[in-house]
């Protein structure tokens, strides 16, 4: 069987639709920091507007995980899509009539944060159904490696459109691609499933994504690993504006700069991973990767120098990417085609969040004691954390083979 992703018509227009929605995405962080940065020049606020997207990010996951295997995934990713548009149609009025306060990108944050989650477990759970498993690692890394493609001209495109004529035209492009981005999904097929009279509630749906976990207990330790690299990470990304600019004492374009050497590196990991197939020692490459991010968060403490910082961020993407795609890729051959957009949310719940508690806790470290003990303190959380995970046996289970027919045993039981 030829296992080229892009032989298959419906994962193109996904291609196509999720790199748009990178781009979009990566407008639309870069749009919000600089606006509250340029707004109050507080990162205790900066941070604020990264928990005003976490805290309904997650509580959508919550609510809405359950049914996502119900529903029909190009309907959710439509609608995920459009929310968001919306979201800064209405940024982009109050822009526009120069009634932009703190509360309306507040607002806009809720609003993408209840829209954005609603589109990733989709697009696994659709990806995992369009692809044969063997084709798997190349299509999350063709789809990971464009998305970062994506992401890696959006910083420096956005700081051109901001220096040239302000936010208006940036929130212009990005509603627009948005838009464009629903659009294209209308052309995907639809997922056909059994015709069922059951209709099982919110709880039962939920809880059969959460027993999958004790099906394979790895998958909850992974989770809460997430958990806390992500709150590590949480607390970093939305202070990497005032970091390059007043700790490093450079420039908004180097801030563009750095954000896209890091996305630079995750494509370069998705292109490094899709060129292997899946390692046999899955452990070693998993927390490997792990522990050398945890190493490079240290640094910037450490850093002075704008080039070196551009050299970390560059490394942090590639071994970001590795980790990711194959963490992915073990949870979609593990998990049933029936239960995958459940089991996705609870496991992106797990993993997110850690992302608001770190962005409070982040914000008030930095402004209280500086950028220094901060990147210290955020690297050794990471270290500790794999340390642990390289001494724990649970992880040895990321080495163990799928058995198929075990799996399904167990899950028949």
């Amino acid at each position: 069987m030829n296992d080229t992703p892009f032989l298959k018509r419906s994962f193109v227009v996904l291609w196509l639709a999720q790199a748009g929605s990178g781009l979009g995405g990566t407008f639309a962080a870069f749009l919000m920091s600089w606006l509250v940065f340029d707004l109050t020049g507080s990162m205790v606020l900066m941070s604020s507007v990264w928990v005003a997207f976490m805290v309904p990010s997650i509580l959508t996951h919550l609510i809405s995980g359950p049914y996502i295997d119900r529903l029909q995934y190009k309907t959710v990713m439509i609608f995920s899509e459009w929310l968001r548009a919306a979201g800064f149609i209405m940024l982009g009025f109050c822009v526009f009539t120069d009634q932009l306060t703190l509360p309306v990108i507040m607002a806009t944050a809720i609003m993408t944060g209840i829209a954005e989650p609603l589109f990733r477990p989709a697009s696994m759970a659709y990806t995992a159904h369009i692809l044969p498993k063997e084709s798997l690692q190349r299509g999350n890394s063709l789809l990971e490696g464009t998305m970062q493609l994506m992401m890696l001209a959006g910083p420096a495109l956005a700081g051109i459109f901001l220096t040239v004529s302000g936010p208006g035209l940036l929130i212009g492009i990005l509603v627009f691609v948005l838009i464009v981005c629903g659009l294209l999904l209308f052309l995907v097929p639809r997922v056909e499933r059994e015709k069922t009279d059951e209709k099982p509630t919110w709880l039962k749906m939920f809880k059969e994504g959460l027993s999958f976990y004790h099906l394979y207990p790895v998958l909850l330790w992974i989770g809460l690993l997430m958990m806390v690299i992500n709150f590590s990470t949480g607390a970093a990304v939305p202070l990497f504006l005032p970091y390059i600019i007043e700790h490093i004492g450079s420039t908004e374009f180097m801030y563009g700069l750095f954000t896209s050497l890091f996305s630079f590196g995750m494509m370069a990991g998705s292109l490094i991973t899709g060129m292997f197939k899946q390692p046999k020692n899955l452990r070693v490459v998993m927390l490997g990767s792990l522990t050398a991010n945890g190493l490079l968060m240290v640094s910037l403490a450490l850093i002075t120098n704008i080039w070196t910082a551009l050299c970390v961020a560059l490394f942090q993407g590639i071994f970001a990417m590795i980790f990711t795609i194959n963490n992915t890729t073990f949870y979609q051959q593990r998990v049933p085609a029936a239960i995958r957009g459940r089991v996705f949310a609870v496991r992106t719940l797990l993993a997110q969040t850690g992302i608001p508690l770190g962005a409070v806790f982040g914000g008030f470290i930095a402004e209280g004691y500086g950028f220094t003990i901060l990147f210290i303190t955020l690297g050794s959380i990471i270290l500790t954390a794999t340390t642990v995970a390289w001494f724990s046996r649970i992880y040895h289970q990321l080495n163990v083979p799928v058995d198929e027919t075990k799996m399904k045993n167990k899950i028949g039981a």
